[in-house]
């Protein structure tokens, strides 16, 4: 019987430190995101695909930007996130006439200043054309939300119409 008990009290726990590691992922939706200030005047240049996918409206070329807010998902304390997922599409793999770049970004609440956190996604770093998800591994930074606000911002460059780049989302874990 206390070998039993052991056993569920053993399962439970693990059960709950897999439900603490899961709570501390950050993920958004790329169509939740908030194209930027930059792009006034060019907001006829994207569209939003199947409810998520940041993309190009038909025949549009140039550069999207889109900023997402990311949030402390912990009730207290800071997540140790180290690694960026992004789900995207680039058309033409290592090649530069499309791209899709997330990069990661914190500013002091303080002072203003902006610092970039980590590695920045980068879509022809990867070689395989078609719909998929990738990481980078951010070098095991310092989150600190009392201190520092964080956002992502992702970036799609479509230099001619014959493809185009998307992403969908993005996460943090």
């Amino acid at each position: 019987m206390k070998s039993k008990l052991f056993l569920l009290a053993a399962l439970g726990s693990s059960l709950l430190i897999a439900q603490s590691a899961f709570a501390s992922r950050w993920t958004a939706v790329a169509s939740t995101c908030m194209i930027g200030a930059d792009q006034v005047g060019d907001n006829g240049i994207y569209t939003y695909s199947s409810g998520s996918a940041l993309t190009f409206a038909s025949g549009e070329t140039g550069e999207i930007k889109a900023r997402c807010n990311v949030t402390n998902p912990m009730d207290s304390g800071n997540p140790t996130w180290n690694t960026l997922t992004v789900g995207y599409q680039d058309p033409d793999g290592h090649l530069t006439t499309y791209q899709v770049s997330v990069t990661l970004y914190r500013v002091n609440k303080s002072t203003g200043a902006i610092d970039t956190v980590g590695n920045v996604f980068n879509s022809n770093n990867f070689g395989a054309i078609g719909p998929k998800a990738n990481s980078v591994t951010l070098n095991n930074p310092t989150f600190d939300f009392a201190d520092y606000s964080y956002w992502v911002t992702l970036d799609l460059v479509r230099n001619d119409s014959a493809s185009n780049p998307s992403v969908w989302f993005v996460s943090l874990n």
